[in-house]
């Protein structure tokens, strides 16, 4: 589905940009050195040439500034392409100028505006690039002023190259996993209440009921209702009746175990499931639950809020539908019954 045009980008695009400005001032003062490097090695075509280098680096920063990645980014891929070809064209393999291609072929996969067929394409022509210039620039003959420093410089530039590719992609990767994280809580969470929502409840407590029937253990389902609570909203307003929808959940979560289930099935409808719980505790727990949230205070304490409960007992033969309707029938009993007390559902 397509974003809306005011919508901001996401958290992972967000954690991009910003290690790209940190790779891309890595790279700008990499190639500054360069400059003065080339320069005192009077190789004079590879000093102009990261002269061009720099330039490259700070437009795509100028980009990145202007929120335009994907450009930033097929700058940095140019920029490195014709300077690993021309430094390995001058001076022949020996210094490890070549392994910045697979720096910017990981990069690349990074392009989200690029279709992915695209992104492998162009990656897999940087590294069968990477692979030519072995055949065609083995050979060269250099009076280059630091040839008997090859082999150090070849180990720093690996390492110089691998550095931002294992930075990027491995805060890009806690970054996925964080995204992922939030969006399972997401779907799993109702986003005012932060109690389960009724779509993702239904396994977890189809779950329960399974592991409580292979245990030998009791399993009680509570309905549960803010009495008046369409009151609350006219007189007080919608944030108001948030105010006591929120609270009311905290409360609810103080009064479950790690182990219950605690629901919002709907508008101020709420459903618990206690696991390894006998009908008896069930009431005592929720006449404790009860009390507490009469005694609570809303709006500047200007505001109180009572609930009523139906609560059944879920033997292992009842499919979850049954003993739902049982312990609504026992929530009706207790709006019947004046509200603000709690019913349990006797069951054969």
């Amino acid at each position: 589905m397509a974003q809306h045009i005011y919508s901001q980008p996401d958290e992972v695009e967000l954690v991009k940009v910003k290690l790209f400005k940190q790779v891309a001032y890595y790279c700008l003062c990499l190639h500054l050195l360069f400059i003065f490097a080339f320069w005192y090695s009077q190789v004079y075509i590879l000093a102009i040439a990261n002269i061009a280098s720099v330039a490259a680096w700070a437009t795509g920063i100028y980009l990145l500034n202007l929120g335009h990645s994907h450009l930033a980014l097929r700058v940095f891929c140019v920029e490195v392409t014709a300077h690993s070809v021309l430094v390995c064209a001058t001076l022949g393999m020996d210094y490890g100028f070549q392994y910045y291609l697979w720096t910017i072929a990981c990069m690349l996969l990074l392009d989200m505006k690029l279709k992915l067929r695209l992104a492998i394409t162009l990656s897999l022509s940087l590294i069968v690039l990477f692979a030519a210039l072995f055949e065609l620039f083995n050979d060269v003959q250099t009076a280059f002023v630091f040839h008997d420093y090859a082999r150090p410089i070849h180990f720093i530039n690996v390492f110089v190259c691998g550095l931002p590719m294992i930075y990027v992609i491995g805060h890009v990767r806690e970054s996925t996993f964080i995204q992922r994280h939030q969006l399972a809580t997401l779907a799993a969470r109702d986003p005012l209440t932060n109690l389960f929502n009724r779509r993702y409840a239904k396994e977890l407590i189809l779950r329960a009921h399974s592991s409580c029937a292979h245990n030998g253990q009791s399993l009680c389902v509570v309905m549960a209702d803010l009495d008046h609570f369409k009151q609350i909203n006219d007189q007080q307003g919608h944030d108001v009746g948030d105010e006591v929808l929120q609270t009311v959940s905290d409360i609810l979560r103080e009064h479950v175990t790690d182990q219950d289930i605690a629901v919002r099935w709907g508008g101020e409808e709420f459903l618990l499931v206690l696991v390894d719980c006998a009908l008896e505790e069930a009431v005592q727990r929720l006449e404790t639950l009860r009390q507490t949230l009469e005694k609570q205070r809303f709006n500047g304490d200007e505001l109180t809020a009572t609930m009523s409960f139906g609560v059944a007992l879920w033997h292992t033969a009842l499919p979850f539908s049954v003993t739902l309707q049982l312990a609504d029938d026992a929530l009706y009993s207790s709006k019947a019954k004046g509200r603000n007390c709690i019913t349990a559902a006797r069951s054969g």
